[in-house]
């Protein structure tokens, strides 16, 4: 018989050999792994061969081998599961995420010996690694730059068996990167290659990952920097100054590629992609550090590492200042720096001095020195800006109260916070420190009076009078004496402490220190005695106040006498006697004297009728100095009435002020919006109706000459909800506030779908309508806290179609989603049974692609918990792996009959045409390779692509909202 014939024991072992070598669903069809199989090199394996069992398992041989994971970075061989150690895969977009895994070194161990001859001639990366070792980083890189020359290059879409475990297992590129540092740092000269233009290539080929930026560049360059500028280095390296010409290199290009609207990797740019400081905000939304930075790199989500370098940078600006070179390519950058830090909290920063090793390794006076300069930053940002101020900005500033922009005033705005909250004095004394710590200098405290009036005030509103009496005599102690504006405070102070004794005390102390009130201080004396509820000393003190002005303009108008023994002002030259140093009773004294009345609570136990004759004893009491009401002192009796539930007569008030000629102010306007809901004049309203009477309202306020503030509408939209659960209301509204070109915060948006999603049942229509709006708005104000907070409500009530759009619309928009709402994603696409798409979101998430393209947010926790139910639900990777081994066991066993089909066919083939002359014919495995590698379906590469993968059928579209 002239056919071939293939035994038994061959037979077992070629089967194997047929398996894909890739999962299916990955594999580029235009690659074919080979069927025959590696010869053995001695007789030793070709007995040892011949020794296997005749039954062996169809996957043993394939469980045994390397997982080819090039394109999922989760699956990798058994024994590396086996012993612990974590494997990296998906070269192309996640190569290292973790910042705790410690970096690989490429020149440990024998070189990689290529396991395959067919891959001999493609294991590019074992050629890399062997210039590496032999000529160095030079030669190496050129290799490198000659044989990944694209993203399409053959040597990333057709990489090797050795280059994928090289690649995978031990991370070829990131080791690269971490060797091109390492021979920059420790070399002097010329650079071979700069990380810099090492990161370039890599970006150009879509290699480097945002932990690749952070972990193996900009955290060791910024390590070299440190024992540089500290001198703790032990070894040879570069000047600091070469290294921080690098380093601010890295920044530029670092923002050159995950920045705000650039995508352009044509050339390296000289340019920041950073806004100018006219165009960045005067306060930010978040006091976290790393929340603000993220705004200016938006692909790439910020870590505690990351923040700790940037921070670092803005701590070395006298060192970079000192090189002009050096200071005009990293103004911009120190500049945003600066505006970023101004008054921000750096806890999440001082978390990587925790938990790095590489920062562990520094000496520890090194390590103190550099935490103290990173717990000061946001103060020293402070100061900086302050002092680039002009005098009439800072006058300006003050007089507009507390702003981010000025050390005082930050310092005075934390202050205020501290007390507002009356927890605990623990968190004012924490200032105290602070501020003392921040202004000494060369043993001399200089704290600045207002500061020192806020700790008076702090201390007694908290009721640590002790601590008043320390910090005043820390004031006197330090040549700061008492003005005014002090005591002031210190009545203040008592007045929101309820301390009626403290309060009299130190009106009678600051006038025993002979400092006469001016008109803030009886303000401030007549309301704190009204709201203590001691109306006739408040009382007492209008006719105190007004009679020394009485008695001092009688002096000053009294006629000079001619009687040789008196004492008057007749030798007084003339300009004295026109000074009346006495404070006139004014409107604010009046204001400060009938609010204190209007604001006593119901508990006072004072009528309604008392406080109004009171109000008007001393309305009466202002016309004999000729003092006029104001629109507050209107708003003050329109509120007496309201409070009362007599509107009538409150808008009889009003009344009364338009025939005054005086306008309503935005307090006003708000007060009636109030009434409106409170005396049921909408209540038998339909919801068009309502939304008429108060877009009437609006436009009467407009008439006004007011301007319309969100506070005014977000009033409205409060009460439409919370009273009367108007939601086509709250719509039209809206548009009303769109057209006056005002938006609705984010917080409002997350309020109100928050509202609509806790409804029985859920009002998704509203929902939907009011997606519609923001997403058609181009200005609409939106986070990443209102995108989350619609996906989890869509998600909790089944709504998957319109979860995946705004998923998808959150994506565009270049919002990073968070661990908790992919949580609810996917676990609602399971309940439907849509666990493919699933499956692609979980994928996402683990290489940093598609809806998870730059990171997601959230805790370590919330990540935990991501990871743990996707086990649970099925789609966790193992089970991925599982249902892949199944249908590579089903392709197996289809590949086994197509073989036994095409051999029975080649062996009639050769029996018709048994000429001795023919020319060599080819095994039954040769020709069916040979067909599959010339199909012209396995020649079109599968795109993987996160812009193209299709997640499954197409989403939803809500009322148009899902952007195009």
């Amino acid at each position: 018989m002239l056919g071939s014939y293939v035994c038994r024991q061959c037979r077992a072992r070629l089967n194997p050999r047929l398996l894909p070598s890739r999962i299916p669903q990955w594999q580029p069809r235009a690659t074919f792994i080979s069927l025959r199989r590696k010869q053995p090199q001695n007789g030793a394996e070709q007995t040892e061969a011949r020794r296997q069992p005749d039954d062996t398992d169809t996957t043993h041989e394939t469980d045994q081998s390397p997982s080819y994971n090039l394109f999922d970075r989760t699956q990798t061989s058994n024994q590396a599961a086996s012993d612990g150690t974590r494997r990296v895969g998906r070269y192309s977009r996640h190569l290292r995420d973790s910042v705790g895994d410690a970096p690989e070194t490429l020149d440990a161990g024998p070189p990689e010996e290529v396991k395959d001859v067919e891959d001999a001639g493609k294991a590019y990366t074992v050629r890399i690694l062997g210039h590496l070792r032999g000529q160095g980083v030079k030669d190496a890189w050129a290799l490198f730059e000659r044989t990944y020359t694209s993203a399409d290059c053959e040597a990333l879409t057709k990489p090797s068996t050795t280059d994928i475990r090289l690649i995978n297992d031990k991370r070829f590129f990131s080791n690269l990167l971490t060797q091109v540092v390492k021979d920059f740092c420790q070399k002097q000269g010329e650079p071979a290659v700069t990380p810099t233009t090492a990161l370039f290539k890599y970006e150009q080929l879509g290699i480097a990952p945002p932990g690749l930026w952070i972990k193996d560049a900009i955290e060791p360059l910024t390590h070299q920097v440190m024992l540089a500028a500290n001198g703790a280095s032990t070894t040879l390296q570069r000047d600091l100054s070469s290294l921080l010409f690098e380093l601010v290199s890295v920044w530029r290009l670092f923002f050159q590629c995950k920045g705000n609207g650039n995508d352009s990797l044509e050339a390296i740019s000289p340019e920041w992609n950073l806004p100018t400081i006219d165009a960045l905000p005067q306060i930010f939304q978040s006091n976290d550090f790393n929340y603000r930075l993220q705004d200016f790199h938006p692909k790439s989500i910020g870590s505690p590492t990351l923040g700790f370098c940037a921070v670092y940078m803005f701590n070395l600006s006298d060192a970079i200042n000192s090189n002009e070179s050096l200071r005009a390519q990293a103004a911009p950058f120190l500049d945003l720096l600066a505006r970023v830090l101004a008054g921000v909290r750096v806890n999440s920063v001082l978390n990587y001095p925790a938990y790095s090793k590489t920062f562990q390794a520094l000496p520890q006076e090194v390590q103190a020195e550099i935490r103290k300069e990173i717990e000061s930053a946001p103060s020293r940002a402070l100061s900086m800006l302050g002092q680039q101020s002009s005098g009439s900005d800072k006058e300006t500033i003050q007089r507009a109260g507390p702003s981010t922009t000025d050390l005082e005033s930050f310092n005075l705005k934390a202050i205020a916070r501290a007390v507002e909250a009356k927890t605990s004095p623990v968190v004012l004394e924490g200032h105290w420190k602070r501020i003392l710590r921040d202004y000494t200098e060369g043993g001399k405290t200089s704290i600045p009076p207002r500061i020192y009036n806020a700790f008076l005030s702090g201390y007694l509103v908290l009721r640590q009078a002790g601590r008043s009496v320390e910090v005043w005599n820390h004031m006197m102690a330090n040549g700061v004496k008492p003005e005014l504006p002090t005591w002031v405070a210190m009545l203040e102070g008592c007045e929101k402490a309820k301390d009626l004794d403290g309060f009299n005390a130190m009106w009678q102390r600051m006038q025993s220190a002979g400092f006469e009130p001016d008109n803030y201080a009886w303000t401030t004396r007549i309301h704190g005695l009204m709201s203590l509820r001691q109306i006739d000393l408040g009382l007492r003190a209008l006719d105190e106040m007004g009679n020394r002005w009485r008695s001092a303009e009688t002096v000053k108008n009294a006629p000079p006498s001619n009687s040789r023994n008196s004492k008057g002002a007749r030798n007084l030259p003339t300009p004295a006697k026109l000074v009346n140093n006495c404070t006139k009773p004014s409107v604010e004294v009046i204001n400060g004297a009938i609010s204190g009345i209007v604001q006593l609570p119901k508990t006072a136990r004072i009528s309604q009728q008392k406080r109004v004759d009171y109000v008007q004893k001393i309305l009466r009491w202002g016309t004999q100095f000729d003092v006029k009401p104001d629109t507050r002192t209107f708003n003050i009796l329109i509120q007496l009435y309201l409070h009362a539930g007599d509107y009538a007569t409150a808008f009889k008030v009003l009344k009364q002020m338009e025939l005054s000629g005086l306008r309503a102010d935005i307090s006003t306007h708000t007060m009636l919006i109030t009434a409106a809901f409170e005396n049921g004049t909408l209540d038998n309203l339909s919801e068009e109706d309502q939304a008429s009477r108060l877009t009437q309202m609006f436009e009467d306020l407009e008439a006004g000459g007011l301007r319309l503030n969100n506070y005014v509408y977000a009033t409205a939209i409060d009460r439409l909800l919370k009273q009367y659960d108007s939601h086509t209301a709250v719509r039209i509204i809206i548009d009303h506030m769109r057209s006056r070109n005002l938006s609705p915060s984010a917080h409002v948006y997350t309020s109100l779908i928050t509202y609509y999603f806790q409804q029985s049942p859920p009002a998704i229509e509203a929902v939907d309508l009011l997606l519609h709006q923001i997403f058609d708005s181009p200005h609409s104000d939106t986070d990443k806290l209102f995108f989350d907070r619609a996906i989890e409500g869509y998600a909790e009530h089944g709504e998957v179609g319109k979860m995946m759009s705004v998923l998808t619309r959150m994506s565009k928009n270049g919002k990073h989603p968070g661990f908790q709402a992919l949580t609810a994603v996917i676990r609602a696409l399971v309940a439907t049974g849509d666990v493919d798409r699933a499956r692609f979101i979980v994928r996402d998430v683990q290489r940093g692609e598609g809806i998870a393209y730059g990171g997601v947010t959230g805790a370590f926790n919330d990540q935990k918990q991501f990871l743990a139910v996707a086990q649970s639900l099925g789609v966790g990777l193992d089970e991925e792996r599982m249902g892949d081994m199944f249908r590579m066991r089903n392709d197996a066993r289809m590949l086994d009959e197509q073989i036994k089909v095409r051999m029975q066919e080649e062996r009639e083939a050769i029996e018709r045409q048994p000429e001795p002359n023919a020319p060599e014919q080819k095994t039954p495995e040769q020709k069916l390779e040979d067909q599959w590698e010339s199909s012209p379906a396995q020649r079109e590469p599968e795109q993987q692509n996160h812009e193209s993968r299709d997640l499954g059928p197409p989403e939803e579209e809500i009322h148009g909202f899902l952007g195009r």
